[in-house]
């Protein structure tokens, strides 16, 4: 049996093959295991116990070195956090010299330079990497809108506060999930200032509320969301809350959109009757977020929403299918009346029947019947015949309503029971006011 075994020993030109005998292979790995085993003591880690961060400060914008900078160099131990920090040279650069070389200890290089913060974060040196140099490049920013694209738009539409006065208003949530496909931050111009990104809001906004960023702010002046910090390079997601009323014609959400955008996404809770008024939504699907049953409607537009152009995101109400907080014009401009019913049956909690009315300044003459008279009565009558009308149709739809879902198992009958019995109650009282009226 031959115990000789081969290597082989690759040259530009050709490849050989050369036997090599196996009591010298077995000579070769205890040379190879005494080198590493000599790399790993301390008298070979002696040569090299510390190490440097260092780099240069470039204005990009004039192509010269940066002098008297102040950069900072933040070491992360565990739980604690030490700093240092220097000044560059003459020529921009700057050094932060013995290093310890320990995997377990992070560093990160700041600088701050006419308001803008410039970071590198997560840095580690060790035996085998004992140098890092880090360029700070002030001013090399995009301001190429087309660089910027909102991958989707997603709007969702909920209750108001519950210390909000029922007058018909919702919380409205925006979230962008943006991309920056070039590979230095964006920024853009926003009167006289630069920031990162901006977001045209529909007219009326009020509570606006950042989700996360404390760089994202309103400007009232000018009725945008402003993201002052520039965008980096890649995916970020914002978003923000803020308050709306829905008007006599429904939810206008429309604006002028600042990105171009490739999908908008629309969540209305099932029920509650908004139906977009673009036909660039398609046939909404049924998504259920925390026991909320949403209605999902999707642009389905063949290409992407250009920036510079106002997008239609006005929303009709749909009351063969409200049975949420929505307003109902009648037939006399000078009341409204809203209605809101059953907008979410599920979690154990609901929000009950809610007729209010806003009387115009020519009103009739206030009620003057006795403590008992039904609650409802006073105002009813001093609605017109049509406006009793609009009611009545209300009022049974919500019953229709309330006996669907009870058929199919989503209400309690206990709360069916009370519901029912209060709209039936309410009903009885405006057939009676409408015959009084028919007689008068």
């Amino acid at each position: 049996m031959n115990t000789n075994t081969f290597s082989y020993n690759r040259s530009k030109s050709n490849m050989q093959i050369r036997y090599v005998p196996a009591w010298r292979i077995g000579s070769l790995l205890t040379v190879a295991l005494t080198v590493l085993f000599w790399l790993s003591t301390p008298h070979a880690q002696q040569t090299t116990e510390s190490g440097d961060i260092q780099g240069t400060v470039i204005d990009r914008k004039r192509e010269k070195p940066i002098a008297s900078q102040p950069v900072t160099l933040t070491i992360h131990k565990a739980d604690t956090a030490e700093t240092q920090e220097t000044t560059t040279d003459e020529n921009g650069n700057y050094r932060f010299g013995n290093l310890p070389l320990n995997p377990s200890v992070h560093y990160t290089v700041s600088t701050i330079y006419e308001g803008t913060d410039y970071t590198e974060k997560d840095l580690v040196l060790s035996t085998w990497a004992p140098n890092i140099k880090i360029n700070f490049e002030i001013g090399a920013f995009t301001e190429d809108k087309t660089h910027v694209r909102v991958k989707t738009h997603s709007l969702f539409i909920g209750p108001p506060p519950e210390d909000h006065a029922p007058d018909g208003a919702v919380t409205v949530i925006e979230v962008f999930e943006i991309e920056n496909l070039s590979d230095l931050p964006f920024r853009t111009t926003h009167g006289t200032q630069k920031v990162g990104a901006l977001f045209a809001l529909p007219k009326g906004v009020e509570g606006f509320r950042p989700h996360s960023s404390v760089a994202l702010t309103m400007d009232a002046a000018t009725n945008h969301a402003v993201f002052a910090t520039p965008l980096p390079p890649g995916g970020t997601i914002l978003g923000y809350t803020y308050i709306f009323h829905v008007e006599k014609d429904g939810l206008d959400l429309s604006r002028r959109l600042n990105f171009t955008t490739s999908k908008l996404s629309f969540l209305v809770p099932e029920g509650v009757g908004l139906v977009p008024r673009a036909k660039f939504f398609s046939a909404p699907r049924r998504e259920q977020i925390h026991g909320v049953i949403y209605l999902n409607y999707q642009s389905s537009a063949p290409k992407p929403f250009e920036a510079g152009k106002t997008i239609d995101l006005a929303f009709n109400v749909n009351m063969s299918t409200a049975h949420g907080a929505l307003p109902e014009q009648t037939s006399n401009l000078g009341q409204l009346i809203l209605i809101a019913v059953a907008a979410a049956l599920t979690g154990g909690f609901f929000v009950a029947a809610l007729f209010k009315l806003r009387t115009a300044s020519n009103t009739t003459k206030p009620d003057t019947d006795d403590t008992s008279t039904p609650s409802d009565a006073g105002w009813l009558r001093k609605l017109t015949p049509d406006d009793r009308e609009h009611v009545r149709v209300a009022r049974l739809e919500f019953i229709t309503h309330l006996d669907d879902k009870y058929e199919r198992q989503e209400i309690s009958e206990r709360v069916y029971k009370r519901l029912r019995r209060e709209q039936t109650e309410r009903l009885t009282t405006l057939l009676e006011e409408q015959k009084r009226g028919n007689n008068a």
